[in-house]
């Protein structure tokens, strides 16, 4: 693996758990302080569940780099 790749798995695994602890708080929240009547969940729910799907969308784009920097060696 080039060190590119090492790094792009790095950030990969980095973001994942990152995302998965900050959907993991949102829910926590969302649970202690449910969201206004009409079932909206607060802002800063939103923002860590959010937060959460967009790091695991930039994760897979590193394991895209990662993928392509394996076939090209």
């Amino acid at each position: 693996m080039t060190d590119n790749a090492v790094l792009a798995a790095t950030i990969k695994t980095t973001l994942l758990e990152i995302a998965k602890q900050a959907s993991a708080l949102g829910t926590g929240l969302l649970n202690a302080a449910p969201g206004d009547k009409s079932g909206t969940p607060n802002n800063s729910v939103s923002y860590l569940l959010n937060t959460s799907e967009n790091l695991t969308k930039i994760a897979e784009e590193c394991g895209k780099i990662v993928q392509s920097s394996s076939h090209a060696t």
